[in-house]
Formats: C-alpha cells, structure tokens, sequence
C-alpha cells in the first residue's frame, strides 16, 4: 500500500471518530444530519400574550371538545403564590420574576364523563414540560396543572404573540366483567389451573382508570390454593411477588396488588376503534386440594370514576376437587 494510501486511511478513520462522538453513536444510520427543533430553556420572557386552547376525544380525534362546556382551562403564574391569570382563549401578561413558564390547569366539569388524559397532553404539547397533580385554586380538589413554556413564541407584525394549548381527554365508562365457569375435577394432585377473567365495554372509544387488584380466596389454608400471577392490561403479567404476602383474615387469604390511588397515577385502559374488546385479567394459581374442598376464589378490580370515586367490579369461581 501506497504511503499516500495510508494517509488517506488515517484521515478518513479520524473523521469517522469525531463524527460518532460529535453525533452520538459509532454506527452511520443512526447519525442525525438535521437540526432538531427545540424550545429554548432559560430564556426570560415578558409582556402580553395571546393564548388559546382546544380539546380533543384521545380515542375520537375527530371530535373538538369545546373549553367551558366539556372542560375549563385555566391559566395561572406561580409569584410566590398561585395567580389566575384568565381562561379559555385570553390575553394574559407574563412578566420576568416568572421565568417565561405559566401553567395550564385542566378541570373537568361536572356532569361531564371524561378524564384528563395528562400523557398524552404532555406527549402532544411540547412546551408543555410538567404535569403534576395538585390543588392551585385551593378549593379541595386536585387538577392537572401542565408547566408551560413561553419562550421563543414568534412576534407577528402586528398585535401579540399566539400560543396555543391542547389538552386531550378520555371517555369515560365503567366495564363490565365476564363470568367463567367453575372449575370442577380438579382432583387432589398438585395441579396448575387458570380462571379467565376479563372486561368488556359497552362502546368503543371508552376509558376506564384502575387503581388496585385483589384476590380472594375463602381459606386460610395456603397449601391449598397458591396465586401464580394476574394479567393486568397495560401492565402485563403481575407475578405473585408483586402481590406480595396475602393478609390472612379470619376465614379468608387476600393478595393485593396496588396501582395507585389518583387519576394521576391510575392505569387507563383503552377501547379504541377497531380494537379487540377483550381487556384480559386471566388468573394462574396452583392448586393441591383435598377430596372434599369446594372453595371460591374472587377478583376485585377497583378504579376511579371521573372525580376520583372509588368504582370496583367483582367476580367469583367456585374451585372443586371432586367433578
């Protein structure tokens, strides 16, 4: 090989390296020539802007949901303090102490059956930089408050810079649950069985927030029946060790297995369209009865109504040794 030859090598093999390093990985497809637009952080900004909302069916985008009637929008400043600064589509002042954020809280009215649907918020508005879950108007009620960036937003030639919001939302309905049958013979050997459970809803597009699973099982005796694991939608398979110990009451074993305890931290199953209407809780547990045992095992699967009320759907099947 020509020593020019080598030269060329070596150049083009010390480009190569500082281009992976520059661009963040060492294989070419995945090197991103174009700038990604950002939002800058950092930048104070200051004076009036115009502000607007529209609302959309996460499930139904074809449906606008019209703010004060299907949800409020409030925009507040944090000086020390929560400051409402208007609603809905308004003129609002930002000023240097607030760092160029303001904050969007979503409340729901009611009569109105939607959730927030805050990830999906967060993931559709990318000024959008926060979501927490806490209680600005003091009114004793939580809301979604999204931290809003106002920085970079273009001067027109005339009037006040426009920023738009878009909060998505949910509907809601509560499911409904199957009912399998017994499962009888199952004898007295050591033995692997499944107890199908699964929700329904009555329309597509529907939402529902759960916040626990429990399984009950109407014996003290834990060498009878032992819980394997719950499938649980959006979650997957829960393993017994996730369960944890069951509470022993006084005729009956109890496994749990907690979610969360708000809409904020609630699992949202989703019945879209064209989607199967199946959520499956399917349950596996080991069973070694004795000749005689005739016992109940029971799923309780508790979620949340709109306003955070405590909902739970419930079923029971029968689990015999004997056919």
């Amino acid at each position: 090989m020509k020593e020019s030859d080598k030269t060329i090598i070596v150049v083009l093999l010390a480009i190569y390296i500082i281009a992976s390093l520059a661009l963040g990985s060492f294989n070419p497809l995945e090197w991103k020539l174009t700038k990604q637009p950002t939002i800058p952080s950092g930048v104070t900004v200051a004076g009036m802007f115009d502000v607007a909302t529209k609302g959309y069916n996460t499930l139904d985008i074809s449906s606008v949901l019209a703010e004060n009637t299907a949800y409020h929008c409030y925009w507040y400043a944090n000086r020390g303090g929560w400051l409402l600064l208007g609603k809905g589509d308004a003129t609002i002042e930002v000023i240097e102490n607030d760092n160029s954020f303001i904050y969007a809280v979503v409340e729901v009215p009611s009569g109105q059956s939607y959730y927030v649907d805050w990830a999906e918020t967060k993931a559709k508005n990318p000024r959008a930089v926060e979501v927490t879950y806490q209680d600005p108007d003091n009114d004793g009620y939580k809301e979604f408050v999204f931290k809003f960036n106002m920085a970079n937003i273009p001067q027109p030639a005339s009037g006040n810079p426009k920023v738009y919001f878009y909060p998505y939302f949910l509907a809601y309905q509560q499911p409904s649950i199957n009912q399998p049958a017994d499962i009888t013979g199952i004898g007295t050997s050591r033995v692997t069985k499944y107890v199908e459970w699964y929700l329904t809803f009555a329309q597509a597009q529907k939402a529902y927030a759960i916040t626990k699973v429990e399984i009950e099982l109407n014996t003290t005796d834990t060498t009878k029946v032992t819980l394997r694991s719950v499938n649980v939608p959006g979650i997957g398979i829960v393993s017994s060790e996730m369960f944890g110990t069951p509470l022993k009451g006084l005729d009956r074993l109890t496994w749990t297995y907690s979610i969360g305890s708000s809409l904020f931290d609630a699992n949202y199953i989703k019945y879209g369209t064209n989607q199967l209407n199946k959520f499956q809780f399917t349950t596996e547990i080991e069973c070694q009865l004795q000749s005689s045992d005739v016992l109940t095992i029971t799923i309780t699967i508790y979620g949340l109504t709109t306003t955070g009320t405590l909902q739970t759907i419930t079923d029971s099947v029968v689990l015999k040794a004997a056919s």
